[in-house]
This record gives C-alpha cells, sequence and structure tokens, in this order.
C-alpha cells in the first residue's frame, strides 16, 4: 500500500513538474520592450519604467510569469543608479505581461545608458531602451519620430528601409543603432527628414533606434526604440528586392529596382499594384536582375516579382511598400522636324505630376545650354534653327511664380533637319519578325532596327494589332525574344505579339504585322501524329494481309 502511495506521489510530482515545464515555456516571451517615461531627463530624477513581455509580433503575453533581470548598461557604477525591484522582478499573474514601476528608475549620473531587461533564465531574451541623463536633458533631446519599420511590425526583406524624421534638428548628422549596434549614419535633409536603409538584420526580433547628434557628437535627438520582426521568405529562390534612392520618394523619380535570387533563376519580373503592367528585369549577372522606372503615380504602392526557375514561375508579394509622395517631373520628350521648314522643331513632353510653367534649356552641346524660353503649354515651336547642327535640350518645371519644381527632364539632342515628318529616324524597310525554336525555347527574332535605342513587346490572347489593347511584356535590347511554351497545354493555343522598336530620337515605330505564334502544346501535336501514322500504318497492313 505504501509502495502504491509512493508511486501515485512522484506520478503527480512529475506530472505537475510537467505541467509548470509546458506553462512556462509555453508562456516563454521573445522580447521585453522596455519604457522610460521621459527618455532624457536630470540626474538624481525618479522616472517611470514599464516592462513589457511580446511575442515577435509585439503581442504581449498576458500568461508570462517569469523572472525579469534589470540593469543599467555605460560607463557608471552600481551605486550611481537604482533600478526597479532591486535588479530582480517575478512576473504575477495580474500583471498579465506589462509591469509599471512608478518612479521606479533614479540615474544619479550624467550620460547615455541602456537600460537592458533580460529572462533570468534565458538572457537571449531581453529589451533595451536608451536613455540620456544630464542638466536640463529633458529639454535639450529633441523627439526623432520613424515612420519605417512600424513598431512590432513584420518585414520580409533583409534590406530595411528607414525613414522618420525631427522637424527642429534639419541638417544633423545621426546615427541608426540596429540591435543596440551602430548600422548606418548619415545627415538629415533641409526639413529634418531621415530616409535611408539598413541591412544586417536577424531572423527574429530585432531593435532600432536612431540618435541625432551635435557637432560634439552629443545626442541632442532620439527616436524611441522600434521593435521589429524579420521573417524572410526562405524558400531558396528569393533572396531580397532593394529600392533606390529609398523606398519613399517624390513622385516623378527614377527608381532603380534590385532583386537577388538564386543563380538558377532565368528571369524575373516586376509588378506594381498600382494597376501598372508587369515589366521584365534585366539580368546584371547570375542572380541579380534591376530595372529602372519612373514613379508617375503618387500613394502607397506594393511591390510584387514574379521569377521563373526551371520553367515554373514563382511569384512574392508583401516584399516591400513604396511611398511614393506627391511631386512634379518632366518624362519623355519628343522632338519632331517641322515638314514643310527644316529649320524649325516642335518639342513636345509628358508631365508628371503639375506645373504652372516650363523652361526649355538648349544650345548645341549638353554643358552649353545657354539659350532658354519659357512657356505654359506642353507643345512649342523653335524657329530659325541651324540645319544640319544637333542641339541639346532640356525642360524644367516651373511653380506659378517662376521658380524651380520638381526634377528636370533628361537631356535630349536632335540633328535639324534630319528628323522625319512623323517624328520617327528609325529605318524598319524589309525586317520581318519571325519565330524560330533554338533547343527547347521559342523566340520572337528579327533583324536589328536602324536607330532603335530597344525594343518593346506586346502581346495578345485574341488576334489585334492595337497596341493599347495589347499588354506590355517585355523591353528588351538585342535582337530577340523568348517567349513562353506549355508543352503541357491540354489544346492547341496561340498567342498575337507585336514588337515596337523606341528610337533614339524618342519616337516609336511598330516594327513588323502583327505575329501569330503557337505557345503550346507542341510535343502533344507531334504525338498525336505519330499515334495517327501508327493507326493508319496497322489499318494499311491489316487490309493488306485480308486481300493476301
Amino acid at each position: 500500500m505504501r509502495h502504491s502511495h509512493k508511486i501515485l506521489i512522484a506520478s503527480l510530482f512529475v506530472a505537475v513538474m510537467i505541467f509548470s515545464y509546458i506553462k512556462t515555456h509555453a508562456a516563454e516571451p521573445e522580447a521585453f520592450v522596455v519604457e522610460v517615461q521621459p527618455s532624457s531627463f536630470d540626474p538624481n530624477t525618479p522616472v517611470d519604467m514599464t516592462i513589457k513581455a511580446v511575442k515577435g509580433d509585439g503581442t504581449v503575453i498576458k500568461e508570462y510569469e517569469g523572472d525579469a533581470y534589470i540593469d543599467v548598461i555605460g560607463s557608471i557604477d552600481p551605486s550611481e543608479y537604482v533600478v526597479p525591484s532591486d535588479h530582480l522582478y517575478t512576473f504575477a499573474p495580474q500583471d498579465q505581461g506589462v509591469k509599471l514601476f512608478s518612479k521606479g528608475l533614479i540615474i544619479k549620473k550624467e550620460g547615455t545608458y541602456t537600460i537592458q531587461v533580460s529572462d533570468i533564465a534565458n538572457d537571449s531574451i531581453k529589451g533595451e531602451k536608451t536613455v540620456i541623463v544630464g542638466s536640463q536633458a529633458s529639454t535639450n533631446a529633441k523627439p526623432v519620430t520613424i515612420d519605417s519599420p512600424t513598431q512590432s511590425g513584420t518585414e520580409k526583406n533583409e534590406i530595411v528601409s528607414v525613414f522618420g524624421s525631427s522637424l527642429d534638428l534639419p541638417n544633423s548628422p545621426y546615427e541608426i543603432r540596429l540591435n543596440n549596434v551602430s548600422a548606418t549614419q548619415g545627415i538629415t535633409d533641409a526639413i529634418g527628414s531621415i530616409n535611408t536603409f539598413v541591412t544586417g538584420v536577424v531572423v527574429g526580433t530585432n531593435t532600432l533606434q536612431v540618435k541625432i547628434l551635435d557637432v560634439n557628437n552629443t545626442i541632442i535627438g532620439e527616436s524611441d526604440v522600434i521593435s521589429f520582426t524579420y521573417a524572410p521568405i526562405a524558400d531558396g529562390v528569393f533572396n531580397s528586392i532593394q529600392v533606390l534612392p529609398s523606398t519613399k520618394m517624390k513622385q516623378g523619380t527614377k527608381a532603380t529596382f534590385i532583386v537577388d535570387t538564386n543563380d538558377a533563376v532565368s528571369s524575373a519580373e516586376l509588378q506594381l499594384s498600382n494597376g501598372t503592367p508587369v515589366v521584365p528585369m534585366e539580368k546584371s549577372s547570375p542572380g541579380v536582375f534591376k530595372k529602372e522606372l519612373m514613379m508617375d503615380t503618387a500613394g502607397n504602392i506594393g511591390l510584387i516579382v514574379h521569377l521563373m526557375l526551371n520553367g515554373q514561375k514563382k511569384s512574392y508579394s508583401g516584399i516591400a511598400d513604396l511611398i511614393i509622395e506627391k511631386g512634379t517631373a518632366i518624362g519623355k520628350v519628343r522632338l519632331f522636324s517641322d515638314p514643310v521648314t527644316k529649320n524649325k522643331l516642335n518639342i513636345t513632353r509628358e508631365v508628371i505630376g503639375e506645373a504652372s510653367k516650363y523652361k526649355v534649356f538648349y544650345g548645341t552641346g549638353e554643358s552649353n545650354l545657354v539659350q532658354s524660353v519659357t512657356v505654359n503649354i506642353n507643345e512649342m515651336l523653335l524657329e530659325n534653327l541651324l540645319t544640319g547642327t544637333t542641339y541639346y535640350f532640356k525642360i524644367i518645371p516651373l511653380d506659378a511664380a517662376g521658380m524651380e519644381l520638381g526634377s528636370a527632364s533628361d537631356i535630349v539632342s536632335a540633328t535639324i533637319g534630319d528628323l522625319s515628318p512623323s517624328g520617327s529616324n528609325c529605318i524598319v524597310k524589309g525586317i520581318i519578325v519571325t519565330d524560330v525554336t533554338i533547343g527547347e525555347k521559342r523566340y520572337l527574332t528579327r533583324s536589328g532596327v536602324l536607330n532603335a535605342s530597344k525594343y518593346v513587346i506586346y502581346r495578345s490572347e485574341f488576334e489585334t494589332a492595337d497596341v493599347t489593347k495589347m499588354n506590355k511584356v517585355a523591353e528588351v535590347l538585342e535582337n530577340r525574344f523568348e517567349y513562353p511554351f506549355n508543352k503541357d497545354a491540354k489544346q492547341e493555343k496561340y498567342a498575337y505579339y507585336v514588337v515596337e522598336a523606341v528610337c533614339t530620337d524618342g519616337s516609336t515605330i511598330i516594327v513588323d504585322n502583327v505575329k501569330k505564334v503557337q505557345t503550346g502544346p507542341m510535343e502533344s501535336i507531334l504525338l498525336f501524329i505519330v499515334i495517327t501514322l501508327l493507326i493508319y500504318s496497322s489499318y494499311r497492313l491489316y487490309i493488306y494481309a485480308q486481300t493476301e
């Protein structure tokens, strides 16, 4: 009987231990969020301190009942500060994962310190907060607002965009600290804005803080510590995407997109969530694809990347978001000779955003744009130009007061009298687009077009020669384009393609008539033909045998 009791007691003890272990670990946080209010204060001034036990996404773990160790990190002796609960606090059920220590933190010595909180059983679970202690520090340290990354947000990209501002601290040096280590430095702009990116994030919880410094390297501004989660796409195909100059820019800015992938990825396409067509990216090296686009639409825009690997298409959304603020820029500039008087030149341009006036600079050299004219319409005519002379042009948008507004156009050129009345200097006579098979790949090919800078490929499921009713699927420099072919299609499929040449003068021209190509299934057709021939041959042999 006693033996049975001992077994029962031992079993209950083990069960309690297992239950306690499961309960403790189920409620184990991934990090602590440490808040000090205010974060800048005078020596010997008691301030409030709050500790939150959180998951990686910032959700408070209300069941946490572990032990938290509190300390001050920096050049300071333990006798020069007082922390809550004499360094060690055990969370109680009524805390619900959040503990406020009212006036519980005192630091007696001036300086910059880090308040660190860690789990006593697992010191990799921690949180930090930087504080500034100094005479009148609370009035001297200016606040810095961080808009990206967001508090308790999730990042899928290893390159994290950082933008924020401190209106009181324009043109000031700043330091961005990632996981309490300096990640990058820069200078706020004329209105105190910060617009950059950091690398070096770790999978799971990360912290980020911005500090603004004066000429003596003294901290004069700081942000709250932002806690966010890095949860990368870990399929071994997509690695990262980088947007230059930043994911936050003005309308009319030319943005460069760089996608890093597995080296075996054969092609990449970029898609914006604002409804613009999917565009192909140029392969700059194995696993690296680039694309430059003019951001002509204001608003928040999501990015989607489509990758082709071993004939399979993989798509990735939510990898980055763009914030495009309203702005003004000059897009494509077109130059047309007057059909009658060769020393006249018509100039038109695309305007992104709004402008009241336009100033056209021109001259006979890129660095010699000494002449100018201001107009308030989208089209203008320049007269009395020298026939045979090459002129260069740049257009700048202006506001109603005549001040420069937004981004100027690229510098374009034209040789007076050489442009055709249609506005195109491309020569496409006798050039035919054909489809060819090389190995297992299908291509549209053609001879090079004289004076073409690139080619735009349009595609449609239905027969049409109107490119406005077709999908733009590629921009290429070479004289061929690989089009998709589905050998597993259940029935014969066709597509219609048009190749458009973009001429060096900015005009466009269709290279050939619309081209109809078969996109699947060639192998199935061949198999059908072979089987049909076999059946027919068998039938002929049977008839022959019967007649013998």
